[in-house]
């Protein structure tokens, strides 16, 4: 069962270069749902027509609303977060757990 049914962010974990990683989703319109990571906008995803597969909204689509765009710093010892197809599949997984 997919989780946000409801309107309110939640927090997933998935694992990206082999460290977990948290994000938070806030549930945007239908289907739709930004992806959140330490306090700024990594991008938006949005579920495929059955639910079963997970795509990126092309960044000139996105609206970052409240949030700062997300840059990765690399002086830190954190993973790059790219909204590539594998943390797509990681998030949509996390999402129907």
């Amino acid at each position: 069962m997919l989780k946000p049914d409801i309107m309110d962010s939640f927090d997933i974990i998935i694992s990206v270069e082999d460290k977990e990683v948290s994000l938070t989703l806030q549930p945007e319109e239908a289907g739709v749902y930004k992806v959140i990571y330490h306090g700024m906008l990594v991008g938006e995803v949005t579920a495929g027509e059955y639910g079963d597969s997970w795509r990126s909204v092309p960044m000139e689509k996105v609206t970052p609303g409240i949030y700062p765009m997300y840059e990765h710093d690399a002086s830190k010892d954190i993973p790059r977060i790219v909204l590539d197809e594998v943390v797509l599949q990681k998030i949509g997984e996390a999402m129907h757990n």
